[in-house]
């Protein structure tokens, strides 16, 4: 493995356990097993830098399988958001069952760095698909209009990112068949955002 993606990993898991603010550059040297623990300052410049490449480091992943279900979404717009909702848990979900994975942990303390604001993420970079999946999901549902489309869209997104957080959590610890939790997830989103 790299120098490169083992500072990645270290910082991922480092940031899911400990918290962003918690976690220095020097940290995730050392815990990458790096003699010089300026490795990570200069593989990558400073955290923000960091954070972005760990977000990426996955993102194309799941980019990738989310617009694999979009693709088999119907074009015409009907009342059914089901298999939006799929599109933007299942992708993390495959995540948060990976062996040794902490992206998701680390998504949802980013996410709570930034005080859970949603366009915070989108100046990070690198959520450009599930933005617009949500976006498509909006426009799907007609009766919720301006502030309460925008609220019930903002806390799916934190129930999606919570949710598959604790999933990975006890993925880790005793690892299980993950399709009965992201169904009822799932079933959740589309009651939260429908009913």
């Amino acid at each position: 493995m790299s120098t490169r993606l083992q500072l990645l990993r270290s910082a991922e898991r480092l940031f899911a356990v400990h918290g962003i603010a918690e976690v220095s550059l020097r940290q995730i040297g050392a815990d990458a097993g790096q003699r010089n623990t300026a490795a990570a300052h200069y593989h990558f410049g400073d955290k923000q830098t960091l954070l972005r490449e760990v977000l990426r480091a996955r993102l194309d992943t799941v980019d990738a399988r989310r617009r694999e279900l979009l693709a088999a979404v119907p074009a015409e717009p009907g009342d059914d958001v089901r298999p939006l909702v799929e599109a933007l848990v299942l992708p993390l979900a495959a995540q948060a069952v990976e062996p040794g994975s902490h992206y998701v942990r680390f998504l949802d303390r980013l996410f709570a760095h930034l005080d859970h604001e949603v366009t915070a993420l989108a100046r990070i970079g690198g959520f450009e698909q599930a933005f617009a999946t949500a976006r498509i999901v909006v426009e799907r549902l007609p009766r919720l209009t301006g502030p309460l489309a925008a609220a019930r869209a903002r806390w799916a997104g934190r129930l999606i990112i919570s949710a598959l957080a604790d999933l990975e959590a006890e993925q880790q610890t005793a690892p299980g068949d993950p399709e009965p939790y992201t169904t009822c997830l799932v079933d959740a989103v589309t009651g939260l955002l429908t009913r």
